[in-house]
C-alpha cells in the first residue's frame, strides 16, 4: 500500500456531507489498486469440490480483492458509518447502501453539471 493510500485513507473520512469526494477518492485506490471490478462484478458460486484449480484460483482471488476493498472502504469511514456497513460482505453492498444514504438520482446529478458548464 503506497503513502498514496495511506493518506487518502486516513485524511479523508467519509461523513455525512463529503460522500461525493469520498467516492470518487475510493474509486481512484480501487482502480489503482486493481480491486475496482468488485464493485462491477458479482462473485462467482463456491466451488465444488471437484471443481478445477482455475475457478478456484477465480473464485479465491475475488473474495481476496473484495476482502481488501472491504477493509480500505472501512478504514475510510467515521465511526457512525463504519458500524453500519462493518456486517455486510461485498463492497459491492457497501457502496449500494452509502449511494442510497447520500448519493443523488444521477439524473439530477447531470442537469446540475450541466448548468454550471453554462
Amino acid at each position: 500500500m503506497s503513502n498514496l493510500i495511506i493518506a487518502i485513507l486516513g485524511n479523508e473520512k467519509l461523513t455525512n456531507d463529503n460522500f461525493v469526494k469520498w467516492k470518487s477518492n475510493m474509486n481512484i485506490i480501487l482502480v489503482c489498486e486493481n480491486y475496482k471490478y468488485v464493485l462491477m462484478e458479482e462473485c462467482l458460486p463456491a466451488p465444488a469440490a471437484n471443481a478445477t484449480r482455475i475457478v478456484r484460483d477465480m473464485y479465491e482471488k475475488w473474495i481476496e480483492t473484495n476482502n481488501k476493498a472491504h477493509c480500505y472502504l472501512l478504514a475510510s469511514m467515521s465511526d457512525v458509518i463504519r458500524t453500519k456497513h462493518e456486517g455486510m460482505e461485498t463492497t459491492y453492498e457497501i457502496m449500494e447502501s452509502l449511494q442510497l444514504m447520500f448519493g443523488r438520482p444521477s439524473e439530477q446529478s447531470r442537469h446540475e453539471a450541466f448548468v454550471n458548464l453554462v
